[in-house]
């Protein structure tokens, strides 16, 4: 991804550290990647070489820290069901 890539959707910089797989708020720098430079701002376009986009799953944050938490007391885990709404807008808005 370049530097100077932008969100379709948003119109703001893509390349920027709380879109990268190595950001952690908790970490040193509040980066994973021991070898990468202090980059200030998070929210702005940067040069860092070690950037690598995050995946997109569909899970929200609250989920990926309940499944865990679920599995560890022996809870079963059940994918969320998509209503019948969603669906709907699923299948009008589908590429064809």
């Amino acid at each position: 991804m370049g530097r100077g890539e932008i969100c379709s959707n948003c119109r703001r910089d893509a390349k920027v550290c709380l879109n990268c797989k190595f950001y952690d708020r908790h970490a040193n720098g509040e980066c994973l990647e021991s070898q990468a430079e202090l980059v200030k701002d998070k929210e702005k376009s940067n040069f860092c070489d070690w950037f690598q986009s995050k995946s997109v799953s569909g899970i929200s944050p609250s989920e990926k820290a309940i499944n865990p938490l679920d599995q560890l007391f022996g809870k079963s885990v059940q994918p969320k069901q998509k209503s019948k709404l969603e669906e709907e807008l699923e299948a009008f808005f589908k590429k064809k």
